[in-house]
């Protein structure tokens, strides 16, 4: 029988070196599978949902409870602050994957406000607060400075 030039008999076994071989996916997870299990896995998530809550948390809270707790708050304007908070207002403006995208930021805001303590800057407030004055002070005595501290 004549064959190709190009052509060579393989045998069935060695034919995954030739056909196919491993993506770059395939090659990531080869490599980082050994070093990641699942609560790597998990941390990563974690993390993940954490610094896009941080990202959301200002304006979440702004836009609920500092807008309900903030002396200006009307009963038509509920609905509106609420939209804000959660995407609701892009949606209308046709900017849907920001809406979608600020959904998924306010849900990690109240995620990460569910499972991690509020700092209390109760204690921080003083009912005094010292003044303070300048440090030092400079005074023109003739054609010199004098300096007092």
């Amino acid at each position: 029988m004549m064959m190709p030039a190009n052509y060579s008999v393989i045998a069935e076994n060695e034919m995954t070196y030739v056909n196919g071989g491993a993506s770059f996916i395939d090659a990531i997870g080869a490599v980082t599978a050994p070093i990641w299990d699942l609560t790597n896995v998990k941390a990563f998530s974690t993390n993940v949902v954490t610094m896009i809550g941080n990202a959301f948390i200002g304006d979440t809270i702004h836009n609920t409870l500092g807008y309900v707790f903030g002396g200006n708050a009307t009963k038509a304007d509920l609905g509106t602050m609420f939209g804000k908070a959660v995407g609701a207002d892009k949606f209308k403006a046709g900017q849907y994957g920001d809406g979608i995208a600020q959904i998924l930021g306010s849900a990690a805001a109240i995620y990460n406000l569910g499972r991690t303590e509020v700092k209390n800057t109760a204690g921080d407030v003083k009912l005094f607060p010292a003044k303070e004055g300048p440090k030092y002070t400079i005074k023109r005595n003739g054609n010199s400075l004098e300096i007092w501290g």
